[in-house]
């Protein structure tokens, strides 16, 4: 079953001894013989860029860590009320909220938090904060440098494959649009001869 499809693609690719196959047929055969080249080519190169990012971003993991504190923050504020919720009621979204945390010093530092909506002053929210005491993102985790590695990999690939099946379909249509063009050239020709008109 799967013969016939491969021998289809390996016959469009290659015309070769085909008696009607034009020009246009042997470069859109061309076109996509480059096409899935490029799109092969682009799965190693795809996984050493994913190497090369999980490799920086697993290095960066415990500088990350030693400046990077997660500490409770405290509402000084209650937030607004539930604006939507799911279907099984939660709430489906955050908002901003003013809250107050300790730094590693003793000292306290006030800032606007993300926190869920109804959320009373003087409710906990975790939040990780710098070695000057402002918030930031959670370090990195291995994990999150192999999901990051993993997601780079999909992207940078598809992007190469999308692009290589453009360039391909684009040289079809403008093949089709050729190939339409003379034969209604051909028809208009013959027309009369055949229909008497």
């Amino acid at each position: 079953m799967t013969v016939k499809p491969v021998s289809r693609l390996v016959h469009h690719v290659f015309p070769g001894r085909n008696p009607l196959a034009t020009a246009g047929d042997r470069i859109e055969g061309a076109v996509l013989a480059l096409a899935i080249a490029v799109t092969l080519l682009a799965i190693p190169i795809a996984g050493a860029a994913a190497s090369e990012s999980y490799a920086t971003r697993r290095a960066q993991i415990p500088v990350h860590q030693a400046a990077r504190h997660e500490v409770d923050a405290v509402l000084v504020e209650d937030a607004p009320p539930t604006i939507g919720s799911t279907e099984r009621g939660g709430v489906v979204e955050s908002t901003p909220v003013l809250a107050r945390w300790r730094l590693p010093d003793g000292s306290a530092r006030q800032g606007v938090v993300q926190a869920h909506y109804d959320a009373e002053a003087g409710a906990v929210v975790p939040i990780w904060i710098d070695q000057d005491g402002a918030m930031t993102e959670a370090p990195t985790t291995e994990e999150g440098a192999a999901f990051n590695a993993i997601l780079l990999a999909l992207l940078l690939w598809s992007a190469v494959a999308g692009t290589a099946a453009l360039l391909y379909l684009a040289a079809r249509f403008t093949h089709q649009r050729i190939r339409m063009g003379r034969w209604a050239d051909e028809w208009a020709r013959i027309a009369p001869e055949w229909t008497g008109r």
